[in-house]
Parts: structure tokens; sequence; C-alpha cells
């Protein structure tokens, strides 16, 4: 068994990536957060029906455990064309954003999960073969602070295919809706609710599958 921590998490429709390595204990509180922030949320909406109600519940109990909210909002809706994968979509779009470590994090991870079968088979599961799921980017900043970047995708296609972060989807065949969040974990916040989210994840039955960096 490796001690390395891995390069990311499949955990219930949520995939989860870390640039660099984190501690294990922040990757444990990581993936514990997104797990009782999913349950809470799928206990108060349909993620499927009720989206947008949804991502709030969740983004709200990631804040009662200890997370802040970059400007107290999630962004409206964005759609994309897809031309090609969804995972070439995500890779682009990490290059993309503040850390440039963000695409290599994010192509570590879509490879140890497409090289993971059970995963993927649960995420497409769990997802409805990407009809409703989320990415999560996740690093330290300069300051050794936690932030979480919650993509909450919906996969508009004109038919379902398994493994279908990896399908190649043709143009005006499959569009990309997206809202995102940006959080910051206070770690002194969360652990208040240690006792608390112990008591809860007793209860939790949501697989999780870690995935890791294939040795060259």
């Amino acid at each position: 068994m490796s001690s390395q921590t891995p390069t990311g998490v499949v955990a219930g429709h949520n995939l989860v990536s870390c640039i660099g390595e984190l501690s294990l204990q922040d990757f444990d509180d990581l993936t514990d957060c997104t797990r009782l922030a999913t349950r809470s949320a799928d206990l108060t909406q349909n993620r499927f029906a009720n989206s947008n109600y949804w991502l709030d519940e969740y983004v709200r109990t990631l804040m009662f455990l200890g997370w802040s909210l970059h400007d107290g909002v999630i962004t409206t809706r964005t759609r994309s064309t897809l031309t090609g994968s969804v995972a070439d979509f995500l890779v682009q779009r990490a290059k993309t954003m503040e850390d440039p470590r963000q695409g290599n994090a994010m192509i570590d991870t879509l490879d140890a999960l497409k090289a993971d079968t059970p995963a993927a088979l649960s995420l497409d599961q769990e997802s409805l073969r990407g009809r409703r799921f989320q990415v999560a980017p996740s690093r330290y900043d300069t300051r050794g602070n936690l932030h979480m970047a919650v993509f909450n995708l919906e996969l508009v296609a004109d038919t379902q295919k398994s493994g279908f972060l990896f399908w190649p989807w043709e143009k005006q065949s499959a569009t990309l809706v997206q809202q995102s969040a940006f959080l910051k974990l206070n770690r002194a916040e969360l652990d208040t609710k240690r006792e608390l989210m112990a008591n809860k994840l007793r209860d939790q039955v949501m697989k999780r599958f870690a995935l890791r960096r294939r040795q060259p």
C-alpha cells in the first residue's frame, strides 16, 4: 500500500483533484467535507431536478463545516458546446485557472480515473452518465491555506454514454452546463465540528475511491 497521498478521489458524483501532494489530514478532511455536503444536499433537494437549490445547500453545508465562499456568491450558469471529450474540456479549463499547476493535476487525476474501472463505473452510475456531476480541484496557497473550486456540471447530450468523461463528443451533439463556487478552509472552524462530522460519517455509506498517479 503506497503512503503517498492520492492525486484525487471519487466520492458519489464528485471527482476531486489535488494539486501537489496534500497532507493526509487535509486530504481526509477534504473528502469528508465533500461526502457530508453531498449527503446533506441530497436529503434536501433532488440534484437532477433542482440543481440550483441542491448546490445552494451543498455550499451552505461546506460553510457550516468551516469553508468560506469567495465573494459570497456562486457563479451563474454558463454553457459550452463540446467538441471532443469532457475530460479534454476539464483540462483546458483547469489550465486557465489561477494556479498553472491545475492543468497537470487534472490530467493526473483523469488518467488515474480512466485506469480505475470501479471508480469510473461508480462515477457513471452516481452521475447518471454525466447528467449531473461535480469536479473539485483543490490546492494550497502560498500561506498553506486549503482552497477548493467546485464546478457543478450537467452534460446535455443526444445520447447517454458509459465513460462519458472520455467519450469523443462530436460538435453540436453535447453541451456542458456549469456553475462554480470557490471556497477556502478555516481549519480552526473545522476542528470545532470534528465530533459532529465523526458521528455523521458513521452513517455515511457513500463509496470513496482514492485515485493515485500511475507509476511510469
